[in-house]
């Protein structure tokens, strides 16, 4: 628990300081740019990463030897390398026409640096518990990239050091991972069948994981297209700072779903109702947060003029309580039980709903309604897989009882 809450915090600090530095540099079409170019690089390396970060951790964990591990990590990085040749320039050209005029190039540099992260080995590292490796290959030197970038824009006033330093952090991470694990050779006896194999026995979750990344990321660009800059670099600063509290979502989900799915436990069931327990609470803070803090932290870290008002900071606070709530039934329970298609269902209903409906309210209010669109986008979600993560906890609880001693 320590180990996985200690290296998100530290890494979350970072932006931190690099973001207020960024938004006033910046100004509003530079800030509305640079949030665009993350928000869409986002949505690039979930696609990226192609499942591998619900799947993965869970095929790591269950994995008794460390050639099965690495085997893992060789074919999701052919995946996602391959993947990642086709999304970065679709991605990169949204990015562009979406971007403020004068800040094309910059935004898809943006873009290109956020698409990386779904090379991410992360989700390796909390498969096998390791919270230590995370820190040194992926934290560190995304931390060290930030805090330069921070200073290189404060003296230079300019934004580029930030996307070409999370560029290199990037493969420099990944260079020292493939180190760590004795240089697998990631193309050497594979073949093109089997790529294309591998890509359709995980479909489902990809798409689950993708169609999940088009609403979660699609409330700022769909602002800029929408709404007025200045509306569009408002709900930037909200959806900044619901992201950086998402990061507690993303540390207890890490840190429970090993404890929840450890075949060894006898008290199966007690670990599902304690991890649904603890992300109910947190997301009933994380909301009463967001919606009386909101505007005040986003004036505070991005600038009165670009900050968020109190409507679209709590409709981000119900996002984040429907987030962390849906978030132990999808892990540890509906994508264990091989229950995607639930999730996968669920997911493409919010995300047409959500889409759809932050696209006419944002026209009707602006951001205001594009983030009342997004926290029902979120809500759907949630009311769709909840019926069958409640049938699996009662199979799962059936299957308890039976298997204790009369």
């Amino acid at each position: 628990m320590a180990g996985f809450t200690f290296v998100p915090l530290v890494g979350s600090i970072a932006p931190l300081l690099l973001l207020p530095i960024a938004a006033r540099v910046g100004g509003v079409d530079g800030w509305y740019s640079l949030s665009v170019g993350q928000a869409v690089g986002t949505f690039g390396s979930i696609a990226i990463s192609y499942g591998w970060n619900v799947l993965g951790p869970a095929l790591i964990a269950t994995s008794k030897s460390e050639k099965t591990r690495r085997a893992y990590w060789t074919e999701s990085l052919r995946e996602r390398l391959v993947i990642s040749v086709i999304v970065i320039p679709i991605t990169c050209a949204i990015s562009i026409f979406l971007a403020s005029a004068g800040y094309e190039l910059f935004t898809a540099c943006m873009t290109l640096a956020f698409c990386l992260v779904g090379l991410s080995p992360n989700w390796f590292f909390i498969g096998a518990g390791d919270p230590g490796s995370i820190a040194r290959f992926e934290m560190l030197p995304r931390l060290i990239a930030t805090l330069l970038a921070a200073v290189m824009i404060a003296q230079t006033n300019s934004l580029w050091s930030y996307p070409v330093l999370w560029v290199l952090s990037a493969f420099v991470g990944l260079a020292c991972v493939q180190r760590k694990l004795g240089n697998p050779r990631i193309f050497k006896g594979s073949s093109m069948s089997g790529l294309l194999l591998g890509l359709r026995k995980r479909l489902g979750v990809a798409l689950i994981d993708g169609m999940g990344g088009v609403y979660t990321s699609a409330p700022v660009p769909l602002a800029g297209a929408n709404c007025t800059t200045l509306d569009a670099s408002t709900i930037a600063s909200a959806d900044k700072l619901y992201r950086f509290g998402l990061l507690a979502v993303t540390t207890v989900g890490n840190t429970l779903q090993g404890w929840t799915l450890d075949p060894s436990a006898k008290n199966r069931m007690q670990r599902q109702i304690r991890a649904i327990g603890a992300h109910v609470v947190l997301g009933v803070v994380g909301m009463v947060g967001l919606g009386i803090l909101g505007e005040f932290a986003t004036a505070l870290l991005f600038g009165s003029e670009v900050r968020a008002n109190v409507s679209t900071m709590w409709c981000y606070g119900g996002a984040f309580l429907a987030v962390s709530f849906s978030t132990p039934l999808i892990r540890n329970i509906l994508i264990p039980a091989g229950k995607t298609r639930f999730v996968l269902v669920g997911t493409a209903v919010g995300a047409v709903v959500g889409v759809v409906v932050m696209m006419l309210l944002g026209r009707a209010w602006g951001s205001s309604g594009v983030a009342l669109g997004f926290m029902l986008s979120e809500i759907v979600m949630v009311l769709t897989i909840l019926p069958s993560a409640m049938r699996q906890l009662l199979a799962l609880r059936t299957s308890v009882a039976m298997s204790q001693p009369v």
